[in-house]
């Protein structure tokens, strides 16, 4: 009897030890992918910001060269509307306004940061720690680097995923955190990713909805461009998506004239 109590008794401190192993175990191969995982929750929890991923947004059939040519910061493009335009210039950009109430700010493009450059220029240290998270799919540009930011979401997050990724995915959650979104009333169908050659980027705000627009726009130099889309106050205005496409697709560094 007393050997047959002495196992029934030790029973339950073999299922706890062999319960603490299995933990433990766990902890070794898989703690930094569930931690990354609940960070991911707990972030998506009080910013729904972070689910959101840019859908494509197709060129639109009926994008023109017609309309009024824009000149600002030593780029021109086009905007669609012949009317009369008036230019309200700040420090930093240059707000485009028809007479029928459409308007377009466009924003010097060197206030605008390099990410990468300031990135490898200010601590080549911290830059070496990202370029080692970034070793098996490196960021090469600024539009690469937004574009893997932007997609970043905490639906890829999971504890048992592989622990490289984990961290890259962590990295890009942060980011995508702290750059937030472009329009603060953006919601999930209205953020768009495009890639028109030479110029490609990203779209907040649909305006078949209404909304203001703003966009993040990459060139092939590895340049950054901002535009926001509305309208004037009470003007019953209205921007179609064509409109957008056409300033965008048509965005180049004016020609030099050669004399």
């Amino acid at each position: 009897m007393n050997e047959e109590e002495d196992k029934s008794s030790a029973r339950p401190a073999i299922i706890l030890l062999l319960l603490v192993i299995v933990i433990a175990v766990f902890c070794v191969e898989f703690g930094a992918q569930t931690l990354t995982w609940f960070e991911a929750r707990h972030w998506a929890a009080s910013s729904p910001w972070l689910a959101y991923v840019p859908q494509p947004l197709p060129a639109s059939s009926d994008d023109t060269s017609k309309g009024t040519q824009a000149k600002a910061f030593e780029y021109e493009f086009n905007i669609p509307w012949n009317v009369k335009i008036k230019n309200d210039e700040g420090l930093s950009y240059v707000q485009f306004v028809s007479s029928a109430g459409q308007v377009v700010v466009f924003f010097d493009p060197d206030s605008q940061l390099d990410v990468l450059h300031a990135l490898k220029s200010s601590n080549p240290s911290e830059y070496q720690k990202f370029a080692n998270v970034f070793a098996n799919q490196p960021i090469e540009s600024n539009y690469g680097l937004y574009q893997a930011v932007y997609s970043a979401s905490p639906a890829q997050f999971s504890p048992i995923m592989k622990v490289d990724e984990a961290r890259r995915d962590n990295v890009l959650l942060l980011w995508k955190l702290s750059f937030g979104p472009d329009l603060e009333s953006i919601d999930a169908p209205s953020f768009y990713s495009f890639d028109w050659g030479k110029n490609r980027g990203f779209q907040f705000g649909d305006p078949a909805k209404g909304q203001p627009v703003a966009l993040r726009v990459f060139d092939d130099n590895n340049r950054q461009f901002r535009f926001i889309f509305t309208v004037t106050y009470g003007s019953g205005a209205k921007i179609t998506q064509s409109d957008i496409n056409m300033a965008v697709r048509s965005l180049q560094p004016v020609p030099i004239i050669e004399r």
